[in-house]
C-alpha cells in the first residue's frame, strides 16, 4: 500500500510543480526588451543612419498590417 501513495503523492507534485511553472512562465515577459525599435541593428543599419539612408524596419498596409520592409532595405545598403 505505501507505494501508491508515494506514487499518488508524486503525481500530486508533479502537478503543482507544473501548475506553478504554468503560472511563472508569463511573468518572464514583462520585462523590458534588449534592443529600442530605433537602435541600429548591425553595424550597416549604423551605417545607413549616419548617412541618412536609412529605411524604416516596416511598412504598414492599408489594412494596418506590418510587414517586413525587406526590399527598401535591400536596396538601400546596396546602393
Amino acid at each position: 500500500m505505501p507505494k501508491q501513495n508515494t506514487k499518488s503523492n508524486r503525481v500530486h507534485q508533479a502537478i503543482i510543480l507544473a501548475t506553478a511553472a504554468c503560472a511563472l512562465l508569463p511573468l518572464q515577459a514583462c520585462q523590458k526588451t534588449l534592443l529600442k525599435k530605433d537602435d541600429p541593428r548591425s553595424p550597416f543599419d549604423r551605417y545607413n543612419q549616419t548617412r541618412a539612408q536609412h529605411a524604416p524596419p516596416f511598412l504598414e498596409d492599408e489594412f494596418g498590417r506590418r510587414t517586413p520592409n525587406l526590399r527598401d532595405r535591400l536596396v538601400k545598403s546596396e546602393e
